[in-house]
């Protein structure tokens, strides 16, 4: 894997922020999920391209300051990051839960986003359950309740992350990616009551114009793939790729397809 230098750290009175960043050029984003920045070699592959920041939202993988009471916060956060790392505007890549913050910044901070690679947003899960959802969703929380917000992260991303054909893409995670699930999971236990973008209305989304393409994998969780069809048809300018052969983890499994993505994005913006 490639090796980065030792995180930085930004603050202010209500954040902390570690970041790390390689390469030269237009600025692009990584947004995690509700996980640990799990990046595999995607960031050293938009390196070679452009200047990639990674980071850890407020409470995971090191990053402190006040507990958010809303994804909106974490939207918040990363436009002030990008503020003060002078990398505005960035090509936004969000994982997850990710994805939904990146719509809620290319829609609150425009100038700050050129455009946005969605992988896997659960845009609006909340709004279409299921008894598999309530299942994955409903117990995670009520069992971080009696049991600690940690038991109930780990309970959730062992759901989350179960594949069509059975297998647990936790499981082929090298050993240092576990052992940030592990140390980011009270962050994950509180993260799944902040609900799926709510806030974030038909109309509101319609008036995201920045490009926007989204991936969903052919072996994720059916709620996962929806909430990505949701996405590209909610925004101005999306458009749908499906990869067949991967899970929820797309930026281990299709880093290259990603990263050809994000050229593409800023090719276009280059014309």
């Amino acid at each position: 894997m490639t090796q980065l230098p030792p995180p930085l750290n930004l603050h202010d009175e209500r954040r902390n922020l570690c970041w790390r960043s390689q390469g030269h050029g237009p600025p692009v984003l990584l947004i995690h999920g509700s996980a640990p920045p799990v990046w595999g070699t995607l960031p050293g592959q938009i390196a070679s391209f452009a200047r990639v920041i990674e980071y850890g939202r407020r409470g995971f993988s090191g990053s402190t300051g006040e507990q958010v009471r809303s994804l909106r916060e974490h939207a918040d956060d990363a436009a002030w990051l990008l503020e003060s790392l002078q990398a505005t505007p960035a090509v936004i890549v969000g994982w997850s839960i990710g994805g939904v913050i990146a719509l809620d910044l290319a829609l609150r901070h425009p100038q700050k986003v050129s455009a946005l690679v969605l992988l896997e947003p659960p845009l609006h899960a909340k709004k279409h359950p299921s008894p598999t959802l309530l299942n994955g969703v409903v117990l995670s929380i009520l069992w971080g309740a009696m049991a600690g917000a940690a038991r109930g992260g780990t309970r959730f991303s062992r759901w989350v992350f179960q594949e069509t054909d059975g297998r647990n893409a936790l499981d082929r995670l090298a050993e240092g990616d576990k052992a940030a699930f592990a140390a980011d999971a009270a962050a994950v236990g509180h993260e799944i009551r902040l609900g799926t973008g709510e806030e974030l209305t038909p109309a509101s989304l319609a008036q995201v114009a920045q490009p926007t393409v989204v991936l969903v994998g052919g072996r994720s969780r059916k709620f996962l793939r929806e909430g990505g069809h949701r996405a590209a048809k909610a925004v101005a300018n999306g458009r749908l790729q499906t990869m067949d052969g991967a899970g929820h983890f797309l930026q281990l499994e299709a880093a290259a397809p990603i990263a050809a993505t994000v050229r593409e994005l800023l090719n276009s913006a280059n014309h």
